[in-house]
């Protein structure tokens, strides 16, 4: 395809900021797997307006960028899709028409100005409802062939409470991240959702803090 996905400036400033958190994200990945190869990751939250979104493309630029991996980034929240904006591109062919009809991997990725990152943006298909059946059709036929072609895939999901394919579409990954917003979501809830998704079998990597707030100055976190 033509179109190439172009990251806004704002963006891109807010993870330069985070450059240090970013940069350890491949290691804390492979540390936190043990004995269990991680490369098909469900990134999801508590709730909405976490900050998922940003922390998924944040994990897909820096596991890119500095580790020289290809990466693929999906846009599996059909529901309230972010990433079509966040990337500067029109929401064409995508993930829903990968779910919905026989169309190709090559069909739908869209480049972007990284060389080693792509993007699946929400597609065409405008309902939203999601057909279960052929999106667990989709997961156990088709995406091992996705697999092949990616060092890492970052799903960019729902959040747990609210949508009940989380469960259903979280267990088909290597392993999935919790986006927790700091101070804003109570431990009880994530508590809740991390038993909802390791019941259907999903496999728990570890949870991002989001939103911190620093009580005492950043640059004296280093040395305390």
């Amino acid at each position: 395809m033509g179109i190439v996905g172009k990251l806004s400036q704002d963006m891109i400033s807010l993870m330069l900021q985070n450059a240090r958190e970013l940069a350890s994200i491949e290691g804390n990945i492979l540390s936190s797997a043990r004995d269990k190869e991680i490369r098909t990751m469900y990134v999801t939250s508590c709730k909405a307006k976490e900050g998922k979104t940003v922390s998924a493309i944040s994990m897909a630029y820096t596991l890119s960028n500095k580790t020289n991996f290809k990466v693929l980034l999906i846009e599996g929240n059909l529901y309230y899709p972010k990433l079509s904006e966040s990337f500067n591109v029109n929401n064409s062919y995508g993930f829903s028409d990968l779910i919905a009809s026989d169309m190709d991997l090559n069909d739908v990725l869209i480049k972007t100005e990284h060389d080693n990152l792509n993007l699946i943006t929400h597609g065409s298909q405008k309902s939203h409802t999601l057909d279960v059946v052929r999106l667990n059709a989709f997961f156990c036929n088709k995406f091992n062939a996705v697999k092949q072609k990616f060092n890492y895939v970052i799903f960019d999901g729902c959040s747990v409470f609210g949508f009940s394919d989380v469960p259903i579409i979280a267990r088909h990954f290597d392993g999935i991240l919790f986006v927790v917003e700091c101070e804003q979501t109570k431990w009880e809830m994530f508590q809740q959702a991390k038993e909802k998704v390791e019941l259907a079998g999903g496999h728990i990597l570890g949870a991002v803090m989001n939103k911190r707030k620093l009580y005492i100055p950043k640059m004296l976190y280093g040395k305390i």
